[in-house]
Parts: structure tokens; C-alpha cells; sequence
């Protein structure tokens, strides 16, 4: 009997320490961890626990910021130079110092400006574009290599082609870098530009046609485009930048039939894409129109929604791709004033935004407090903040 009790004894372990283990745990493991014990399954409803692992969370080191720098990409209205895109390097407690970065030219022209994917930075490979353009960039060694045009096979005819980038990473497995983008066409509206042997009536006939849209694929090691099935319902349109983690992209998308918001998370090595919905987790609002941005908040990939011009922030952390359920709502900002749009984060967890009057400023998660970055107040057509981590190797290696 005594040697039983001392059994139980030596395999009893403290609600306290138990919790405090599974405080540091992933989301998804967690919520996979609920059905072990009674006390387990209700962990999301304990406020105690709750704030121990939200603390953990978003403040525990994560590897993906070892070694990694803050870069600022702007694209804003300058009085004396009109508009312009540059790149800074940012550093200090505060983020208070500001190195301006020079854009590869490749092109050889008198200003070159690109704007920066945030996706797959952390490689420390940057992939820049502007209009038709796609430039790989290694800024630690100051190498680039231009990507070739050829694409889809033709164009359709009376049809503008548009070319959206929505990821950029490297494939651990292949040992390749690659872009997936997404290409599109519309309409031409202006008969002033049809050519002299096209009359009106031919083109308005073609332009009943509808022409889907293709996805398409580059790998650097192979040097060319190809096409791509990645199952995303028609009704769908992708916009807004992506990330880039452990050899996956994810980008968001949004159902224009239904207005249902989509993760699309597509691993670069076997060409596979999981679909995982995003609840709208927030109250309902008829007067505004929900906002979105993915970030990766140490480590953890959130998807962060707002109504434009409020002040309430929510903040949602994914558990395991391609389940609905498993996004959980941690943190819930309030604020007395409106601090605009998210641009991205550093790697304390500081939320930069973008303010309407073109003030940039970061919110701290850990302390919940609001610092100023001291910049020139300008207006911005598009600003984010990057992180990257320098890569001494050639791109083409």
C-alpha cells in the first residue's frame, strides 16, 4: 500500500507546473493537448493561464529573428522630387536611425525605384518589381539579377495584362528560390487605342469573351516561368502582401460573390495549396468595411482586423493550416485614438502604422505602448516595413 502511494506520489506533477509547460507550448499543439485532461480542455476560459501564454507568446525569442535587420520601403509624395520609392535601414531602441539603402539600376536609369515584396525577405534575398519588371536583390552583396518576361503564352485579344506578385521565398528542399504570381486580364474600354484594321463592332463582340485567369511559377535554378493550379474559387481576387516561412507563402484573398475572406498558404517544394478561411471575428458593422493584413508576430503567423477609421484592433493567430476553427482571437487593442493603417512588424512585436496624415508610429504588444518613429510627414502611396536577414551568398549559386 505504501509503495503504491509513493508511486502516485512520484508521478504526481503540480497543476501549477503543468500549466506553466503548457503556457509555452504552440497554439496548435495546445489545442490539440485539450483532450488529455479535463482541467486541459478548458485552458481558453482560464484568464489566468490565458495571459501567461499570450505573454509567452509574443515574448519568448523566436529563431526567426536571429540576425535580422528592420528595412522601411516607402512610396510617397516628396515636394521637390514629386514621387518617389526608397529603402531605409532602420536600427536603435526606438528605431530612431534611418540609412538610406541605394536600388540596384539595372535598367540604367537616372532614378531607379522599386517596391519591395515583403515576402521572403528573411532569406535575405529581396524581390523587387515595378511595372513589368521583376529584379532579385542581395543587398549584402549588392547582387541582382533581372527575371525574364516570358509568361503566358499570348495575350487575348482586345485585353490588358495585368501581373500580380503574391509570393516570393526559397525552397529548402530544391534549394531554389521562386515567385508565384498571378496573372489577369482585363478589358480595353478606349477605342482611340485599338489598331487602324480593328473597327468597333469586332471588338465589341470580343469583349462578351471572358478569359480566365493563370497562375504561374519561376524557379531561379531552372530560370523560367510556368504555369501553375492552384484551387482557389474563381470568385476570388488576391490582394494585399504576403509572407514567407519555412518554405511556404501565404497571401490573402477575398470571395467577391460572398465576401468570405481566405489564407492561401502554397509550399514552394511540391506545388501544394491549402485554403484555410478567416473568420470575421469581429462585431458587425454595416457603415464600414472590414480590413485586413496577415503579419508574423514572433514567429506566429496572425491576421490582424480592423474597421477603417476606428480605434479597436483584432488579432487573430492561426493554429493549423487549412482549419477554420483553429484561428483563436488573443489580443484585442483598443486605443483612444486612431493610429491607421498596419504596416508591418519588427521583431519585439512592435505594430508599425501608417497614420492618415503620413506619421509613422509603433505599437508595442508586450507593453501596449505607442511610440512615434519621427518621420517627415508625408503622403504615402505605400509603405511597409520589412524585415531581412543578410545572406553573404550569390543568388545565382
Amino acid at each position: 500500500m505504501a509503495k503504491s502511494l509513493n508511486e502516485k506520489v512520484k508521478n504526481y506533477i503540480p497543476n501549477d507546473l503543468v500549466f506553466s509547460i503548457l503556457s509555452k507550448l504552440s497554439l496548435k499543439s495546445l489545442k490539440r493537448f485539450r483532450c488529455v485532461h479535463k482541467t486541459w480542455s478548458v485552458l481558453f476560459e482560464n484568464p489566468i493561464f490565458m495571459n501567461k501564454f499570450r505573454t509567452n507568446l509574443i515574448s519568448i525569442p523566436h529563431s526567426y529573428y536571429d540576425d535580422t535587420s528592420i528595412l522601411l520601403n516607402q512610396y510617397v509624395y516628396d515636394p521637390d522630387n514629386g514621387i518617389c520609392r526608397s529603402l531605409y535601414l532602420l536600427s536603435g531602441e526606438r528605431f530612431e536611425n534611418r540609412v538610406k539603402l541605394d536600388f540596384p539600376n539595372p535598367f540604367k536609369i537616372e532614378e531607379p525605384q522599386f517596391d519591395v515584396l515583403q515576402s521572403g525577405s528573411i532569406t535575405g534575398i529581396l524581390c523587387l518589381y515595378s511595372f513589368n519588371e521583376i529584379v532579385l536583390w542581395n543587398p549584402t552583396i549588392n547582387e541582382f539579377k533581372v527575371i525574364p518576361h516570358n509568361s503566358v503564352d499570348s495575350v487575348p485579344p482586345y485585353r490588358h495584362i495585368h501581373k500580380e506578385i503574391l509570393g516570393f521565398g526559397y525552397d529548402p528542399i530544391s534549394e531554389d528560390y521562386k515567385i508565384i504570381r498571378y496573372v489577369y486580364f482585363s478589358r480595353v474600354n478606349d477605342q482611340s487605342i485599338l489598331p487602324p484594321d480593328v473597327n468597333w463592332e469586332d471588338f465589341a463582340h470580343s469583349r462578351e469573351i471572358s478569359y480566365e485567369p493563370v497562375w504561374e511559377i519561376y524557379s531561379l535554378r531552372c530560370n523560367f516561368w510556368k504555369k501553375i493550379d492552384i484551387p482557389l474559387p474563381i470568385c476570388c481576387y488576391c490582394k494585399g502582401e504576403g509572407l514567407y516561412m519555412d518554405g511556404i507563402c501565404h497571401w490573402p484573398a477575398t470571395c467577391e460573390d460572398d465576401g468570405q475572406h481566405y489564407l492561401v498558404s502554397f509550399y514552394l517544394n511540391n506545388e501544394v495549396c491549402f485554403i484555410t478561411p478567416i473568420p470575421i471575428d469581429i462585431n458587425f458593422d454595416e457603415n464600414y468595411i472590414v480590413q485586413k493584413k496577415l503579419l508574423m508576430l514572433n514567429g506566429s503567423l496572425a491576421c490582424i482586423l480592423w474597421y477603417k477609421y476606428t480605434t479597436t484592433y483584432h488579432i487573430l493567430f492561426l493554429g493549423e493550416l487549412g482549419v477554420k476553427e483553429s484561428w483563436t482571437k488573443l489580443f484585442v487593442i483598443e486605443l483612444s485614438d486612431y493610429i491607421g493603417y498596419p504596416i508591418g512588424v519588427a521583431k519585439k512585436c512592435d505594430i508599425f502604422f501608417l497614420k492618415g496624415d503620413g506619421e509613422l508610429v509603433y505599437f508595442d504588444l508586450c507593453t501596449e505602448m505607442i511610440e512615434k518613429l519621427g518621420c517627415i510627414k508625408r503622403k504615402h502611396y505605400s509603405t511597409k516595413i520589412i524585415i531581412y536577414k543578410k545572406n553573404l551568398v550569390s543568388i545565382e549559386k
